[in-house]
């Protein structure tokens, strides 16, 4: 599987970052950029001799531009994984440039959500995907 290494606010339909895990998460700054080393899975396939699914899985940076108002509810004591179930956008308006559309975005996760206000994003596929059994890419695959 070959996947093109840039996606942006342009391909959120079709985009879908169900059961992707989140290595780590970098806070904005001055740059105001909020960014989330995942494993994104490109496809799910079934495998019909043993009835389980296999995984086209890569490595992937997801930031997000002009990060305002962000919120973590996340709670994750007792544990040590932290899947998203899905990315949610709405309330699409400019800003006050004239010329930004800003969104509110919730990043959903399975220990609670992240939400914040941005002009988009844009994913970069670290390395193409590779066909695997788990969700989950340990570093040394990255």
């Amino acid at each position: 599987m070959n996947v093109k290494k840039i996606w942006t606010e342009t391909d959120f339909e079709e985009m879908g970052w169900h059961d992707s895990h989140i290595h780590a998460i970098s806070f904005p700054n001055d740059d105001l950029e909020f960014g989330l080393d995942i494993d994104y899975l490109f496809q799910w396939v079934l495998d019909d001799t043993s009835n389980s699914y296999k995984f086209w899985v890569s490595p992937c940076t997801l930031i997000f531009f002009n990060v305002l108002y962000l919120r973590i509810d996340i709670d994750y004591q007792n544990t040590n994984w932290l899947d998203i179930l899905d990315i949610n956008r709405s309330n699409p308006r400019l800003g006050l440039d004239g010329k930004t559309t800003l969104w509110d975005f919730e990043i959903v996760t399975d220990k609670g959500s992240i939400k914040f206000e941005s002009s988009g994003y844009k994913q970069v596929v670290k390395k193409q995907p590779i066909f695997s059994q788990s969700q989950v890419l340990f570093r040394e695959k990255w």
